[in-house]
C-alpha cells in the first residue's frame, strides 16, 4: 500500500504528461487479490487525475466488493472528464445498500455533477426516480452544479419531492441554472408545509429573480443555501 501512495505522491510532482506512466503502473495493480489494494488504487487514480486513468477505473466498474465501486465514481468525478460517463451509467444500477441508501448510486450521481457535461443530465433524469430519497438528493445537487437549462423539467418534479431536504435541494438548484422556468415552481415552494424547505425556497426565488434581472454574480450561485 506504500507503493500505492508513493506513487501518488510522485505522480503529483510530475507534469500531466508524465502522469500517464505513474496510471499505467497503477493500472498493473486492479486486479490485485486484495480488495483494499484495488480501492487506494481507484482513489490514486482519482487524485492524479489523469483521463488515462479511466482504462483503468472501467475494468473496476463490476468489482465484487462495493468499497471498490463507489471509489470508481468518486474518482471519475475527481477526474471529471466525459469519457467517464458510460462507466458512471453502469453503476448507477448498483444495487449496493449502506442501511436504506443506496450509496454507488448516490455517488454517481456526485460524479456526473463534477464533470458537469451535458450528456450527463439524462442519466441524472433517470436517477431522479430512484427510490432512495439520498440518491434523488444528490442528483438535485448534481443538476446545480451542472448549470444546464435542461435540468429544469427534472428540478420541477423534485421539488414536489414527498422528502423535505430533496424539495429545498431541488430548489438550490433551480436558483444556480438561473432560468426563469423556475420562477413558478419557487413560488409554490415558498407555501411549503415545512418551515425550512419554505426559507430555502424564498432565499433561491430572490436569487433567481436578481440573475434574471442580471444582477446576480457567479459567486451568489454557489451560496452558503447547500448547509439544509
Amino acid at each position: 500500500m506504500r507503493a500505492v501512495r508513493r506513487l501518488t505522491d510522485i505522480a503529483a510532482e510530475l507534469e500531466s504528461k508524465h502522469r500517464g506512466q505513474v496510471v499505467e503502473l497503477l493500472g498493473q495493480l486492479v486486479n490485485d487479490k486484495e480488495a483494499f489494494v484495488r480501492w487506494n488504487v481507484a482513489m490514486a487514480l482519482g487524485k492524479i487525475g489523469h483521463v488515462s486513468g479511466i482504462e483503468a477505473l472501467a475494468r473496476l466498474v463490476s468489482d465484487e466488493h462495493a468499497n471498490v465501486r463507489f471509489r470508481v465514481a468518486l474518482a471519475l468525478g475527481l477526474i471529471a472528464h466525459k469519457s467517464g460517463i458510460p462507466i458512471l451509467e453502469k453503476l448507477m444500477c448498483d444495487g449496493y445498500k449502506i442501511g436504506e441508501h443506496f450509496v454507488v448510486r448516490a455517488f454517481a450521481a456526485v460524479a456526473l455533477g463534477q464533470i458537469g457535461h451535458g450528456s450527463g443530465v439524462p442519466l441524472l433524469a433517470e436517477l431522479a426516480s430512484d427510490g432512495d430519497p439520498v440518491v434523488r438528493w444528490h442528483v438535485a445537487v448534481a443538476l446545480g452544479d451542472m448549470g444546464d437549462q435542461g435540468a429544469v423539467p427534472c428540478l420541477a418534479k423534485l421539488t414536489e419531492d414527498p422528502i423535505p431536504f430533496v424539495r429545498a435541494h431541488a430548489a438550490i438548484a433551480l436558483a444556480e441554472i438561473g432560468d426563469a422556468r423556475g420562477l413558478p415552481h419557487l413560488e409554490r415552494l415558498v407555501g411549503d408545509q415545512m418551515p425550512k424547505v419554505a426559507n430555502i425556497a424564498s432565499q433561491s426565488l430572490e436569487l433567481l429573480r436578481s440573475l434574471i434581472r442580471g444582477e446576480g454574480h457567479e459567486e451568489n450561485r454557489r451560496s452558503s443555501q447547500r448547509g439544509v
